[in-house]
């Protein structure tokens, strides 16, 4: 799954965590300048030259959270060009087996998020799109896994 492989002007990672245990997504909320004001977004950064997408992602999660994530259970969302920072955005989300508790960050604080009340929040640009395109996503693979568990229909022989 490389689709990603031929990229090699700068762009920008950006996604969220997927907790299978509590069906919550980690979210960063912060404050924003010369406000009380706080917005919600998606974790990300910009590339590194060379890197690939999911890599990208990969190493951004370590970074903030100091979580190896495994590239097997990191999934793509869909990639757009964010006009803010003129680079492509490729997001992802990142599987993780339970809501891990996360330290404070200096600029905002992680916080694990149920999907239904994400339409709740205020969230930077982009960051909004970026959650209800992954909640699709992840509902789709959940259903797509759910049915390989189900028993093939077979006819009755008579």
């Amino acid at each position: 799954m490389c689709y990603t492989a031929l990229v090699q002007p700068p762009f920008y990672a950006s996604g969220f965590l997927y907790s299978l245990k509590t069906h919550q997504i980690l979210l960063l909320k912060s404050q924003q300048k010369d406000s009380t004001d706080f917005l919600w977004s998606t974790l990300g950064g910009e590339s590194s030259e060379g890197e690939e997408a999911q890599i990208a992602f990969q190493r951004i999660i370590n970074e903030l959270l100091d979580l190896n994530l495994k590239t097997k259970n990191i999934y793509p969302v869909y990639d757009y060009f964010y006009d803010t920072e003129d680079k492509i955005n490729y997001v992802f989300y990142g599987e993780v087996k339970s809501s891990r508790d996360f330290s404070r960050l200096k600029e905002g604080t992680f916080s694990w998020v149920a999907f239904n009340e994400t339409s709740k929040l205020p969230f930077d640009a982009h960051s909004k799109q970026d959650v209800l395109i992954g909640e699709r996503v992840i509902n789709a693979k959940l259903r797509e896994d759910e049915a390989k568990k189900l028993v093939p229909f077979s006819k009755p022989t008579l």
